[in-house]
């Protein structure tokens, strides 16, 4: 499967005000985008740049070599806590209500609920939204005394040692969860439902809603024209995702099933709703700002 091992991380830094350079991860937002047509006409160019998991695409925008790109609520804040110059400043609530998030096992496993996991080799992203799923079922009980020992890992990585028995389970996302389960014949072990709140954002640095904010409010309308038209066409977004990232056409359509939502602007619900994130971080001591949460959200570029 090398669209696991393929991806590249061009990192030049943006400087043109008529640039807009975005950050993807396994090319979907870029494959959503092309499929609805809504980067057509633009009055300033895209320059897309591929990652393999958000914190790679994070340190990225925290160093200014691109300007916005997607990431989930746990890498986020892990980031903006960790004190990376980068807010939130559009939302994409979950379709799958935590679905995308889930600790998976190679096929044949005996561990077959988070109990299960007490005291085991699992592997997952410092920082990810499969790391904030390890704390969360640790802090909740669910996963009881020996915490499991974690392993941190890139996403390809973490598949071969669980492909080659090196590790008991996987802490991850969409596209590998679906990959793992469709393509490995692994089964899910526990997801994020009821445990996280499942959002994800569009996170731009600071210099970029600076010095780009028309470009980036531009965008963030073209991204909820797309994702209004994915919703509507899961099949044909599927299809192209597929083509575009190298992603079987099983995975493709369950990765568009569960990741597809109509973007809603920031409010202060969703600041309320994501302190119990940053207090993970920080009840495992792997944050130590003290910013007051509301300060990383820019909510003036989230209407649509």
């Amino acid at each position: 499967m090398a669209f696991l091992f393929g991806l590249s991380c061009p990192l030049a830094t943006a400087r043109a005000g008529d640039e807009l350079v975005v950050a993807d991860q396994k090319g979907q937002q870029k494959a959503l985008l092309d499929a609805a047509g809504v980067d057509r006409d633009l009055p300033y160019r895209i320059r897309w740049t591929e990652f393999e998991a958000a914190a790679p695409l994070l340190q990225a925008l925290g160093a200014g070599a691109v300007d916005t790109g997607i990431a989930g609520d746990g890498p986020f804040l892990f980031a903006w806590g960790s004190g990376l110059p980068v807010k939130a400043a559009f939302l994409l609530p979950p379709r799958g209500g935590g679905r995308a998030t889930a600790v998976v096992v190679a096929a044949g496993s005996p561990i077959h609920d988070a109990a299960g996991l007490s005291g085991k080799r699992i592997a997952t992203g410092r920082g990810s939204i499969g790391h904030l799923l390890l704390l969360r079922l640790i802090q909740s009980g669910a996963i009881p005394p020996p915490a499991p020992r974690i392993v941190f890992l890139t996403p390809a990585q973490a598949k071969a040692a669980l492909d080659a028995g090196n590790l008991d389970a996987w802490s991850t996302w969409e596209p590998y969860v679906s990959l793992e389960v469709l393509r490995g014949h692994g089964h899910v072990v526990v997801d994020g439902s009821g445990l996280l709140p499942g959002n994800s954002f569009f996170v731009a640095n600071q210099a970029a809603l600076a010095h780009k904010r028309a470009q980036l409010a531009d965008f963030y309308r073209r991204v909820t024209r797309a994702y209004a038209w994915g919703h509507a066409h899961l099949a044909d977004y599927a299809a192209i995702l597929a083509r575009q990232t190298g992603l079987p056409d099983d995975v493709a359509l369950a990765v568009a099933e569960k990741q597809i939502a109509a973007p809603v602007p920031l409010d202060h619900h969703v600041v309320a709703q994501e302190q119990a994130t940053l207090d993970s971080y920080r009840k495992a001591g792997l944050v130590s700002g003290t910013d007051a949460l509301p300060t990383a959200f820019d909510e003036s570029l989230a209407a649509p």
